[in-house]
């Protein structure tokens, strides 16, 4: 019978994946890994002896010995606290030291206040999936991004205890009842010939809205004022407009607990169902291809549920703000030679990596897992990037997925197919009513006098 290797102590081994800043040779690298494991002793040494110690006047003494802030020895003190109540996590740091400080501050300040051994076990079991690369070379993601991850988590965890959201982001989560107490509101200012109008949204509004106007302002080819004006108005421009927002659920559970926002990110169970009553169509999302350069509604959809943000190590543009490149550059005289647009060839790129791309800053090559790696043409410098939206890993299906693929593929076709012969059966009997119309009129006669 075999034993169960905890995934710490396989983090700690010699053939664990590593991250890039771990591997990278480089001096500041070396430095950076140096800086780290320093900021670990220090956080250690200012564990106090007891948590009943006064807390200010421990800080007061502490701070002038470090010669730091008040704020920045709580950081201190909170991340040596933490960690102490965290073993398998502090043993993992202290032999790669491969996490800067201002990751270990969000978890510090995110954790604090979990008092139960089972909810911080809990946590610790789930940390590996961030704190730790999946393939050597990939790049570490920010502080924004582990505080999400960290917020979600714990929710599932002590849910009275989710983290507060960083300053400027606004919870998705809320429920409309609640979005007054956040400060959601709109103000008009300004005494001069132009006037200001400021809105303050929940996300997933806010989100609801752009995408508005920006349908508006596409349909009526329109700036987003006039496509406001519009959509206040309720002329026909605002009303023909199609508004698309995609929301990503298991496609092998009936009521999903939770779904994604494309845009916003996971929502709460509680504004979920809210959200899945206002679904007009469904889409079996996998793998695809088209003969066209510009991908269809359903592979822009898929690859922005599986990319989740900008695919350049470390980016963490939101995937909807991305453009859909191809991996390998599309051949417009002949399509056929490469560069096709396939999902396996298409990623999301923000418009500050995709123009480093087209330049030649930067190449690329994907593997079939998602496992992206980036190259540097001026320094030969590889990075990797691997997918983080709800649909990664899920690139491929089963025969039963395939199947309603398939039909509702059919079903898109016959319903297109449809559309156009009854448009085409209305003007051909508009044309015969003519036609008979003016074969049956009575000719006048005309008298001269």
């Amino acid at each position: 019978m075999c034993a169960v290797t905890d995934v710490y102590e396989e983090a700690m081994g010699e053939g664990a994946p590593r991250f890039f800043h771990e591997i990278s040779r480089e001096p500041s690298a070396r430095l950076g890994i140096h800086r780290n494991r320093v900021d670990l002793d220090i956080a250690s040494a200012c564990v106090p002896s007891s948590t009943m110690v006064d807390m200010e006047a421990f800080i007061a003494e502490l701070a002038p010995t470090l010669g730091l802030s008040r704020g920045r020895t709580l950081t201190y003190i909170d991340v040596g606290m933490q960690l102490e109540l965290m073993s398998r996590l502090a043993r993992l740091l202290h032999h790669r030291a491969h996490l800067p400080l201002a990751h270990l501050a969000v978890l510090a300040r995110a954790t604090v206040a979990l008092s139960k051994p089972e909810s911080l076990a809990a946590l610790e079991d789930r940390l590996p999936s961030f704190i730790l690369p999946r393939e050597d070379g990939e790049a570490l993601r920010g502080v924004r991004s582990f505080h999400k991850f960290l917020q979600k988590e714990i929710e599932e965890i002590e849910p009275q205890l989710r983290p507060r959201d960083l300053p400027g982001d606004k919870d998705p989560q809320l429920m409309e009842a609640d979005l007054e107490k956040v400060g959601e509101s709109i103000s008009f200012e300004g005494d001069g010939p132009l006037a200001e109008v400021l809105m303050d949204l929940e996300k997933s509004r806010a989100l609801e809205f752009k995408a508005t106007l920006d349908a508006i302002a596409t349909s009526a080819e329109c700036s987003r004022v006039e496509a406001l004006t519009h959509l206040v108005r309720g002329t026909s421009e605002a009303s023909q407009a199609k508004i698309v927002l995609n929301l990503y659920c298991p496609a092998t559970q009936e009521r999903p607990r939770t779904a994604w926002l494309g845009g916003a990110g996971w929502l709460s169970e509680v504004v979920t169902p809210s959200w899945i009553a206002r679904v007009t169509h469904v889409r079996m999302l996998a793998d695809d291809s088209t003969d066209s350069y510009v991908p269809t509604d359903s592979q822009r959809a898929y690859v922005q549920g599986r990319d989740g943000t900008c695919r350049f190590p470390g980016c963490d543009a939101p995937a909807e703000a991305c453009d859909i490149d191809h991996i390998e550059p599309f051949d417009h005289e002949n399509p056929e030679d490469g560069g096709k647009t396939e999902t396996e060839n298409l990623h999301c790129l923000c418009r500050r990596h995709h123009n480093m791309k087209t330049a030649g800053l930067w190449s690329v090559a994907r593997e079939k897992g998602g496992k992206e790696t980036w190259e540097s043409s001026s320094t030969g410098k590889k990075l990797v990037s691997m997918e983080q939206g709800p649909l990664a890993g899920h690139g491929r299906y089963s025969f039963d997925l395939r199947g309603q693929k398939i039909a509702q593929t059919l079903a898109e076709h016959n319903a297109r197919r449809k559309d156009i012969l009854e448009r085409s059966r209305r003007v051909v009997e508009s044309t015969r009513e003519t036609e008979h119309e003016t074969q049956h009129e009575t000719p006048r006669e005309e008298f001269g006098f």
